[in-house]
């Protein structure tokens, strides 16, 4: 006949006291794991960033002439060219002026921010025009319209 008493006289299969015991330290350690991994995971994702629609500018640019943007363009831009393509970048800075503003008795300075515009030309025919506001947040595109204001007769 076979013994079915197991240290202490429990079936072998039984769970011991130090499990039951330990039990819910287990859960609160699984809890505790799950938490951290779902917080880790949502710390990684970031919501898809909207892209504004082009502004007339940024249309009206489209389809002039390399010789034309640098005639009447505000600045030098920063030039690469590889093949038939070429990328331009030019970056205009807020004025001091709009970046503070006066208070009762003093003025409260505002972020320091500007825009760049990089133009991609084909073949020195512009093909596409895109702005990025620097600090990316701000989302103020206007500097980047002033660049081109010349160029379109505003």
């Amino acid at each position: 006949m076979t013994d079915l008493t197991h240290s202490g006289g429990a079936p072998p299969n039984a769970p011991s006291q130090s499990l039951i015991r330990g039990y819910p330290s287990g859960i609160l350690f699984v809890g505790t794991l799950a938490m951290l991994t779902w917080f880790g995971a949502g710390g990684c994702t970031t919501t898809p960033s909207e892209t504004p629609a082009p502004s007339s500018t940024q249309q009206a640019l489209v389809g002039k002439t390399k010789q034309e943007l640098l005639t009447c363009a505000q600045g030098r831009p920063e030039e690469k060219t590889v093949d038939e393509i070429t990328v331009l970048k030019y970056y205009k800075e807020a004025s001091l002026l709009e970046e503070s503003f006066p208070g009762t008795k003093s003025s409260f300075a505002r972020v320091h921010h500007g825009c760049w515009a990089t133009l991609r030309l084909t073949r020195d025919v512009v093909t596409e025009v895109q702005y990025r506001s620097v600090p990316m947040d701000y989302q103020d595109d206007d500097h980047c319209d002033e660049i081109f204001a010349l160029c379109l007769g505003q």
